[in-house]
């Protein structure tokens, strides 16, 4: 268990760093918001596109091997960014980082449902989740802190030694498994049409922001993005092999589990970047002050978490994973209806998400991992991370939209007041229609089981 928690720490690590370091970034580059997120965005879409295939892989090999080569890939990826001199080597070194990140998220929910018992699982994944708030949380408090005594190259050079001690460490102590996974072919087709189809997606958002209207070539990237993801979808039903694989989302609490699960990670992405542009650019803050306040949202949730999975274990899941959609709707408001965006009404929207995605995500995680199949655990996983990491991607698309602008043009505060308000406005709206959602599911019957293995 702690191998997986030191995979989950130094991922999520890794993407706090950056997002505090984005303004200084587009500053020494010279590009926009709308360009520099592709820093984000390229990492994201490099696990979007590879976690499926990772995941099948991963349940036909040996665990411990793809998981410990993921962490050697990830400190080349990070070594690569801290020697770069330009922006295209930057987002070049970024996919190798995602590479890394992929065979390492590939494999961390599996090895929980292989080790703790359904009744505990709720438990172990709220630890989990403290891994994940600790290096959310150490990276805007580690990257804010940098940023005032040293070059932000130093962001990426402390993930090198951290990544090739945690590749050694796994090879010795990651526990090796039975190579039980159903040989079926890779769908690269599916592949290859899911990465062009998100891609398309985000070029017509930024260039609907670049151009301030919508031209032949934004309707031609935005309609062709569509169609490939509806290919995708059409091609999926024909092959058993497919990318989104049919078996597993027969069970409606994995399809429901996964759509709730891109939602609120959506509303997370789309709100979380544009509120450090505007504590940094617009309010003036220092990176270290905006690091701090960045901070809330992961304290909170490292905190909730393990009770959160603890209650689901006794008392099932409906009520965490509802009531944290609903307290992520409220937090929105704080934005919508504040008689002026400040650093109070920032804070608390913070401290409120970070309640409810501490309720929601291990909950909803376990529930997921409990309903796939044991035979194709990696691949359920996967496909929660490939979730999780797409609804960031398409948070990000909707930030560009809406203040993709903020921090190139020189503007008042209160040019980017009303595109705020409408961003949070509207991920208000899909956190509630996630709360809604759980009234689909039956009413859960909690069955004790055996106690679990241990390492």
């Amino acid at each position: 268990m702690q191998i997986v928690n030191m995979g989950t720490l130094i991922s999520t690590l890794d993407v706090g760093i950056v997002n505090v370091s984005l303004p200084i970034m587009a500053k020494q580059f010279s590009v926009s918001l709308a360009d520099i997120q592709w820093v984000v965005t390229i990492y994201l879409l490099t696990m979007v596109i590879l976690l499926p295939w990772m995941g099948k892989l991963s349940d036909r090999l040996e665990r411990r091997k793809v998981y410990s080569y993921g962490f050697l890939v990830f400190g080349i990826g990070s070594l690569c960014i801290a020697l770069s001199h330009g922006f295209a080597m930057i987002l070049i070194s970024r996919c190798l980082q995602g590479i890394g990140a992929t065979m390492i998220m590939a494999n961390s929910q599996a090895m929980v449902r292989q080790i703790f018992p359904d009744h505990e699982r709720g438990k172990a994944l709220g630890i989990n989740a403290i891994f994940i708030s600790i290096g959310t949380l150490a990276g805007p408090a580690l990257g804010g802190l940098l940023l005032e005594i040293a070059d932000w190259t130093w962001l990426f050079w402390i993930n090198v030694p951290i990544a090739f001690v945690a590749c050694c460490l796994g090879f010795k102590w990651f526990p090796t498994n039975q190579r039980n996974g159903v040989r079926t072919p890779f769908d690269y087709v599916g592949t290859a049409l899911l990465g062009s189809g998100i891609c398309l997606l985000m070029l017509a958002a930024e260039s609907l922001k670049k151009e301030g209207a919508i031209s032949t070539w934004t309707w031609s990237e935005g309609i062709l993005g569509c169609l490939l993801l509806v290919i995708l979808w059409i091609q999926g039903r024909r092959i058993q092999y497919g990318i989104i694989d049919r078996e597993l989302f027969r069970h409606r609490k994995v399809w429901l589990g996964n759509t709730s699960s891109l939602i609120i990670n959506l509303a997370q992405s789309a709100t979380l970047i544009p509120l450090a542009f505007y504590l940094h650019n617009e309010l003036g803050y220092s990176a270290g002050i905006t690091g701090a306040l960045l901070m809330i949202q992961p304290l909170v949730m490292g905190v909730i978490a393990p009770f959160a999975g603890g209650f689901r274990d006794r008392y099932g899941s409906k009520f965490p994973i509802e009531a944290g959609a609903y307290v992520c709707a409220c937090s929105m408001l704080f934005i919508v209806f504040a008689p002026e965006i400040n650093v109070l009404y920032m804070a608390i929207q913070l401290a409120l998400f970070g309640i409810g995605i501490g309720l929601f995500a291990a909950t909803n995680n376990a529930d997921v991992m409990s309903a796939a199949p044991a035979s194709k655990s990696s691949l359920a996983g996967s496909l929660l991370a490939l979730v999780r990491y797409l609804g960031q991607i398409i948070g990000i698309g909707l930030a560009t939209l809406f203040v993709g602008n903020m921090g190139m043009v020189a503007t008042s505060v209160a040019s980017y007041d009303f595109p705020m308000r409408i961003l949070f406005g509207i991920c208000c709206i899909l956190c509630l229609a996630v709360a809604l959602s759980e009234r689909l599911l039956p009413k859960q019957v909690i069955q004790q089981e055996p106690q679990s293995l241990e390492l």
